[in-house]
């Protein structure tokens, strides 16, 4: 995983940052990297301070990185062709816009939960697609961590009101894993 760049979308980050663990995410990738917009969606006024400080602690230690979509960029055209849905059958919002725009342009992978919205697009472009749910069973499978932190992790991120696949990683586990690897990776 560590020799493609992977584009995170708002809703796979946050999942990490709002429990506030987010070791296995520097365990398994050298950088992570979000779009401007998703910075600004987990930056602005709403979102709750200790959110917020951890992905300034996780930028100023340069895991995260930034990256702006200039109008003059190469990503721009494919950044406004997504979000206003003229590369599918319907428009996407900023944050995926812009991580499956870099994710095309740059040979990368979209990390994103909002399966509705970035789906198709991946498939179209052949992006692989990571999910909170697959980053949890790939740390798994490395032994990177157990199950049952897996599973306790899981449990924080659905009291946090995360949008999750199962009720359990146990569950996600035996019944899935093996589905989205052949759906959603190439790795």
């Amino acid at each position: 995983m560590k020799n493609k760049p992977v584009f995170y979308d708002t809703d796979c980050l946050a999942c990490f940052l709002v429990i506030g663990d987010v070791s296995i995410l520097c365990n398994l990738f050298s950088k992570i990297i979000i779009p401007k917009p998703v910075y600004e969606e987990l930056s602005h006024d709403g979102t709750p301070l200790f959110i917020k400080t951890n992905l300034y602690n996780l930028i100023e230690k340069d895991f995260v990185e930034v990256k702006d979509i200039s109008i003059i960029s190469k990503e721009y055209t494919a950044y406004k062709c997504i979000k206003d849905g003229l590369w599918s059958n319907r428009p996407v919002g900023k944050g995926e816009a812009s991580a499956i725009a870099f994710a095309i342009k740059n040979n990368g992978v979209v990390a994103s939960n909002n399966l509705k919205d970035v789906k198709e697009l991946t498939e179209k472009y052949e992006l692989p697609l990571l999910t909170t749910a697959l980053i949890l069973a790939k740390s798994v499978q490395k032994g990177l961590i157990d199950e049952s932190r897996a599973n306790s992790m899981w449990k924080k991120m659905l009291e946090r009101n995360r949008n999750l696949p199962d009720n359990s990683f146990s569950d996600y586990y035996s019944n899935r894993y093996k589905k989205d690897c052949e759906e959603f990776l190439d790795f």
